[in-house]
């Protein structure tokens, strides 16, 4: 019997969600799919990459900034999966600081 969490496209191949709906899903063999579900253990040469979490710096930059705002605001040791998501992480301590209310802003990240 198949796991609940494994779905079929009309291509034959298996997908699902191991790392999370807001990662790409794997795609393959039943077996590829079980393997990154933990199921089974992983074949020879997975064709699956490893969504690991990577230490980022984000820099905020305004339209109209302060005097001490003239070269951003760095936010420094942001982890996250990728650039975005780090983004959206340093968006939502940006407003909770009060930074960004009622302010235009551009959000950069880079890789630490």
């Amino acid at each position: 019997m198949m796991d609940a969490r494994i779905g079929v496209l009309n291509s034959g191949k298996f997908y699902a969600f191991a790392n999370g709906y807001h990662a790409e899903p794997v795609i393959g063999t039943l077996e590829e799919v079980e393997a990154a579900l933990g199921l089974r253990v992983a074949p020879v040469a997975p064709t699956q990459k490893c969504d690991a979490y990577k230490p980022f710096n984000v820099l905020v930059k305004f339209e109209h900034p302060a005097w001490d705002e003239a070269g951003g605001i760095e936010y420094t040791g942001i982890t996250a999966r990728s650039k975005s998501e780090a983004n959206k992480i340093v968006r939502r301590l940006a407003h909770d600081d009060g930074h960004t209310v009622g302010r235009r802003a551009w959000f950069t990240a880079t890789e630490a």
